[in-house]
């Protein structure tokens, strides 16, 4: 909200608001979840204002010149809920009546509270004046829709709340000071003070923690609750209450659950609570001092609590080194002893626990216990997990500390495992110097021998291996073996790999440890190899050169593949190319007989007897800047006739530097060079460039975007040599309706496709000189009518 009315003022501190950092608030109260509850009955008195907040709230359109965003700066807010429908009056007395206070009140009904900042629906009233002093609702107001600025009313007149309804209400220190206020409800019909007294409605056991949890018919203020639940007891017999919670106190006022702690678990049976007295002298009150009555009652049942069953065997990986129990309820880790002694393994496998260990929820819960055996499960058969008690005296615990009996068991089976198979090598490519065996299933990349002595190879010629390695997972198994040579392998050949016991002791072993039968074979060929280099010849004239192209097709090439400068592609052996143009001439050449390829690229020197060539900057060029051709032109020329396009000519090899000066608006200039050689030959070349009629930055002060080709849109003009532009338009309240970073990108008076009202508009431009490397900032107003 802004005090201020003139506009410059208005655009200023448009950018100024925007300056402010949104604060979170910490404090309680001072967020819509976090809301103190209010009674109608009673002031509230808060001595002090923690600053934070600035973030807008919607609400109805204010068009008065003095006001601005509206926000929750340094806030505190209160919920109510009304009991009568009627008319809500109420007042904001500042401890220091030269101070600004605002306010807003939304229904959020069946809503989230922070809906608020978003929902325009939920709107009920507002005062945003920015005089000081009392503010609130009362008869004495003449509207519910106080915007903000000077000479606004501090009062609005009273809404009126529907029963049933809930509300909040959003009191804003607008000053920046920390100094608070009184809050007080009165004038109005409606009743905000709830008739109805606190009662208990439900209580239920938590046989994990010893606790009770009971719910109240209303809320009461967590300021009530005694820590040591002194407000309830228990029928005579009863467990003793150590402590009491209340459930959304954490971040809250108030609470409608509570939590008592117990000192000992509960045996099955029918238990009654009864609301009393604390030590605060009063049971449980609420926001309007009403008491939840001593004496009130509530009943729960505690059923007989079963252990929990055995658990089932999880899908176990073969030869596995570890077991895990998946029981079907929640159990104690604490109950669960370290070294496995709650479990017996016992089969056709001398295999033993050896230790166990679990990963526990929050609660230090598990339904799944891991057991770590002292070997792996090799013999394939059936086995048995058997509970006992363990070295901590027991076996396990449920979540409500129930045991479960010993005897209780969990059985599996280990089924035979595959074997180890070679299959077949993939094709190696052209001179291989290593080949990928393919196995059946998967082996231990720690059992392949790494000098390769797991293999043999046979062939035509010589070829020794000289390692092995496995392409390996992140597990450390792979299904594909890679064996490199001492020598790649250039010629045509058939060769055969077969399996041995290496000199790490052992064949390949699978993922369950299983041992590669020795003298298992596969079989690979190799081709020879090929080379793509090529011979030409040229034939010149003035204008044209032909050249023949020619490939030897040795060692079995069967495929051609002929890239010229120009894109064209040829497949033929011996291809001949006619070049119109001149200079190095990029060729290249791919050939394969089937398995091997090989390319060459090379250029070719296309000599030209004659031709024009200059380069020169495209602009744009301000009217003031110098154009500077450069003559870069081949061949035994005799003249140069340069042509610049606005009526200058000049004879020579050097060109002139020239300037250019557009009349009405930028102009494009064609700059010409034709040049002639001894023999009569004449080559031209041309280029464009562009000129602007002026490069001096300006915005206009008005424009007209009603499409009749004059002043229909607004931008910055002539920004050529701009850099790093930015081009932003506002309207009076600071709401962004333009913005762009390329000057030729214009604003046509619309926002999201809709024409703006007539009027006056803000505008900030930010660019980099690109001549001097200066920033630049500007701003003013333009005027849009239609």
């Amino acid at each position: 909200m802004l005090k201020y009315s003139s506009l410059y003022l208005l655009i200023l501190l448009a950018f100024t608001y925007r300056a402010y950092s949104q604060t979170a608030c910490s404090t309680i109260g001072q967020t819509p979840a976090t809301a103190f509850p209010v009674c109608g009955s009673q002031t509230f008195i808060q001595q002090s204002v923690p600053i934070c907040g600035y973030r807008g709230v919607p609400g109805p359109t204010c068009n008065n010149a003095g006001d601005f965003l509206h926000q929750d700066k340094n806030p505190f807010w209160y919920k109510f809920t009304c009991y009568t429908e009627g008319t809500l009056g109420f007042t904001i007395t500042p401890n220091d009546l030269n101070e600004d206070y605002d306010w807003q009140i939304w229904d959020i009904t069946g809503r989230d509270p922070n809906e608020v900042y978003n929902n325009t629906n939920l709107y009920l009233t507002m005062n945003w004046s920015g005089e000081k002093g009392l503010t609130g609702a009362s008869s004495a107001g003449r509207s519910l829709d106080v915007c903000g600025g000077l000479g606004q009313e501090l009062f609005s007149s009273m809404a009126t709340l529907k029963k049933g309804h809930e509300y909040l209400l959003l009191i804003s220190h607008f000053s920046n000071s920390q100094s608070g206020y009184k809050l007080s409800f009165g004038g109005g019909t409606a009743d905000i003070t709830d008739p109805v007294l606190p009662a208990l409605v439900s209580s239920t056991y938590d046989c994990a923690n010893f606790s009770v949890g009971i719910k109240l018919s209303r809320k009461v203020l967590c300021s009530t609750l005694d820590a040591d639940g002194g407000d309830f007891t228990f029928g005579p017999g009863g467990p003793i209450i150590k402590s009491a919670k209340g459930v959304t106190c954490t971040n809250g006022f108030d609470l409608d659950s509570v939590i008592l702690y117990l000192d000992k678990p509960l045996t099955p049976g029918v238990y009654t609570i009864m609301a009393q007295e604390g030590k605060d002298a009063n049971t449980l009150l609420n926001a309007c001092s009403k008491q939840l009555p001593a004496g009130e009652t509530t009943r729960f049942t505690v059923a007989a609590i079963l252990p929990v069953g055995m658990a089932k065997m999880k899908i176990l990986p073969c030869a596995p080194d570890q077991l895990e129990l998946e029981f079907p309820d929640d159990i104690r880790c604490s109950a669960i002893a370290a070294d496995g002694s709650d479990f017996v393994l016992s089969g056709p496998s001398l295999v033993h626990i050896k230790s166990a260990g679990t990963t526990c929820n929050a609660n230090g819960l598990t339904r799944s216990v891991i057991l770590k055996l002292d070997q792996r499960i090799l013999v394939a058969g059936d086995y048995t997990v058997t509970l006992v008690t363990g070295t901590d005296g027991n076996t396990i615990t449920s979540n409500c500390h129930v045991e479960t009996l010993a005897g209780k068991k969990a059985l599996f089976s280990m089924a035979p495992q595959p074997p180890v198979l070679l299959r077949s090598i993939a094709l190696p490519g052209c001179a291989p110097e290593s080949v990928k065996l393919g196995l059946s299933i998967p082996v231990r990349c720690s059992s392949i021998a790494a000098d390769g002595s797991d293999f043999i190879i046979t062939g035509p010629g010589p070829v020794t291996i000289t390692s092995a390695t496995g392409i390996c997972n992140a597990n450390g198994f792979t299904d594909t073996v890679v064996l490199k040579f001492s020598a790649p392998i250039f010629t045509m050949g058939n060769f055969q790999v077969q399996t041995a016991s290496g000199t790490d002791g052992n064949t390949l072993q699978g993922a369950c440890w299983q041992m590669a039968a020795v003298g298992q074979a596969a079989n690979f060929n190799t081709a020879d190899t090929v080379n793509a280099n090529f011979t030409f010849s040229l034939q010149f004239n003035c204008k044209q050169t032909t050249a023949g192209f020619v490939h030897d097709g040795s060692n079995h090439v069967n495929s051609w593949r002929w890239t010229m400068p120009d894109g064209e592609v040829r497949l033929e052996q011996r291809p001949v190319k006619v070049f119109n143009s001149f200079g190095n001439m990029p060729v290249q050449l791919e050939v394969s007989n089937g398995v091997c390829r090989a390319k060459v690229a090379t250029s070719i020197l296309i000599t030209s007897e004659l031709e024009a060539i200059f380069s020169v900057s495209p602009g744009p060029y301000c009217p003031m800047e110098i154009v500077k051709p450069e003559n870069e032109s081949t061949g035994n020329i005799v003249t140069w006739e340069w042509d610049y396009g606005n009526g200058t000519t000049s004879m020579g090899e050097r060109p002139l530097s020239m300037r250019y000066f557009p009349q009405s608006k930028e102009q494009d200039y064609r700059i010409r060079l034709i040049v002639r050689n001894n023999v009569n030959c004449r080559d031209t070349m041309d280029r464009y460039i562009k000129a602007a009629r002026s490069c001096y930055i300006d915005v206009p002060s008005a424009f007209s975007p009603n499409h009749d080709g004059q002043n229909d849109y607004f931008y910055p003009l002539n920004a050529y040599k701009a850099q790093e532009l930015k081009f932003l338009v506002y309207n009076r309240l600071g709401q962004l309706m333009f913005e762009c970073r390329d000057w030729r990108k214009r604003w046509d008076g619309c926002l999201n496709g809709i024409p703006v009202e007539m009027g006056t508009y803000a505008w900030v431009l930010e660019y980099t000189d690109g001549e001097s490397g200066k920033k630049v900032f500007r701003k003013g107003t333009v005027v849009l009518v239609r």
